[in-house]
């Protein structure tokens, strides 16, 4: 395409004519062999190789456990033109890094080619899209008719694309300055703009499809992220925002245990989603929070019945099946008048204060009837704290697991600290922290 100075490709008029420059020495190839000048640099362009192999798919890589996340199985990769059938997990590796028709263990038969090739066309259908939004935003200009700019700032606003909407409204605040529709939809755009900003520095960015990208451990991070997302929502922000926000939610009222406030949000999340098995999973979850065991239940095996592979509603539905049967049972929380989000340090009050209350001591001039119940109230709070004061007793008791009978159970207590009793023919120990 550059240097034509080979004199074999010249026809003979133009031999003599070296003053020519490359442009014209091309035209005069062309016009001799009568080549079309456009095909010419076509077929240059084609063995260049332009199109960088968009679409070529690079293989089957095999995962196990029948999710396309888990552990990669190279022996069991295939190529791209072999039929991927049930009992196959994992996804399609295509040119550039791009996967394809991630999928579990259940899905009909496909090939990797063939995937491949519609996840390019997929992908150049997008850019294509972009392209067309950022030329719309280039011939946007201060002589742009006003109503037009703001239309199309909400129209982003609304699909939540908040960069360009913005663009558009300060556009169209330079037409007028005192719009207030405008002024006020710019205000609250950057005020959303700046909260997700801060939410994603806290939780993470978000993907779609994946959720948070950041694992949060502590209370003080979920209470800290839950005071972002209220303050968003605050702002009646575009449905398309209230998904996800609604859904982050969700998550950190469950794990500060807030159960009315976690239920509430999740079921806002279920609406907003379409009822997805995420969000239905996340409803399941602020079920047995809100000690509504029969609603989770419900929830679980319907996700177990859909998706029979499914590890997280299998273990979902055992575990709300064991807290149901624990509902019929004594509940420790109820003995000591806690919630079951109370800090250690509410549950060692409580039960310093009915230890008092309820101790033979107190009520060894009552009558025998009084006595005898204060005595069995007694040991039901020194059980109760016993349970619960144990970080590890009482994660298992909120999962529903049997932590009575404990073995070794007493010569534990011991070396930590206490003593016996014996009250009415019973061994009772009493433990003050």
């Amino acid at each position: 395409r550059g240097d034509l100075s080979a004199r074999r490709w010249l026809p003979p008029s133009a031999t003599a004519q070296t003053d020519k420059s490359p442009r014209h020495m091309t035209r005069e190839i062309c016009r001799s062999w009568r080549v079309p000048l456009v095909t010419l640099f076509a077929g240059l362009a084609s063995a260049d190789g332009d199109d960088g192999g968009e679409g070529k798919c690079m293989g089957w890589r095999q995962t196990a456990g029948c999710s396309p996340s888990g552990r990669r199985e190279p022996a069991r990769d295939r190529g791209c033109d072999v039929s991927i059938g049930q009992d196959w997990s994992g996804y399609c590796e295509c040119a550039g890094g791009v996967r394809a028709a991630e999928s579990t263990c259940t899905h009909e038969s496909f090939t990797c080619e063939a995937k491949c090739r519609e996840q390019w066309a997929w992908l150049r259908e997008q850019r294509k899209k972009r392209a067309e939004q950022e030329k719309e935003v280039e011939s946007a200009s201060a002589d742009d008719n006003l109503a037009k700019l703001y239309k199309r700032g909400k129209g982003f606003y609304v699909m939540g694309n908040t960069e360009l909407a913005l663009r558009h409204f300060r556009e169209a605040l330079k037409l007028d300055p005192e719009h207030g529709a405008c002024k006020a939809d710019y205000k609250q755009a950057k005020k959303l703009e700046k909260l997700l900003g801060k939410l994603e520095g806290v939780m993470g960015k978000e993907v779609e499809g994946k959720g948070r990208m950041k694992q949060l451990e502590r209370d003080d991070q979920f209470e800290e992220a839950r005071g972002l997302i209220e303050d968003s929502l605050a702002l009646s922000p575009p449905a398309v925002y209230r998904a996800s926000l609604y859904r982050d939610l969700c998550i950190c009222c469950t794990k500060l245990r807030l159960k009315d406030e976690s239920l509430s949000a999740c079921k806002e999340h279920h609406a907003l989603d379409s009822g997805s098995a995420a969000s239905r999973t996340l409803l399941a979850e602020a079920s047995l929070l809100a000690e509504r065991y029969e609603d989770a239940i419900g929830i679980y095996r319907k996700l177990a019945e859909e998706d029979e592979h499914s590890k997280e509603a299998r273990e979902g539905l055992q575990r709300a099946e064991k807290l149901l049967k624990r509902s019929r049972e004594e509940d420790y929380y109820k003995v000591l008048n806690v919630s079951r989000s109370a800090s250690p340090r509410e549950i060692k009050r409580a039960y310093h204060k009915l230890a008092v209350e309820y101790h033979p001591d107190k009520n060894k001039d009552k009558a025998d009837a009084e006595r005898e119940a204060a005595e069995v109230k007694f040991k039901s709070v020194a059980l109760a704290y016993e349970v619960l004061s144990d970080e590890d007793l009482r994660r298992k008791y909120d999962e529903g697991e049997d932590v009575s009978g404990n073995p070794g159970e007493q010569q534990q207590q011991e070396q930590q600290g206490g003593m016996w009793m014996n009250h009415g023919g019973q061994h009772v120990h009493v433990r003050f922290r």
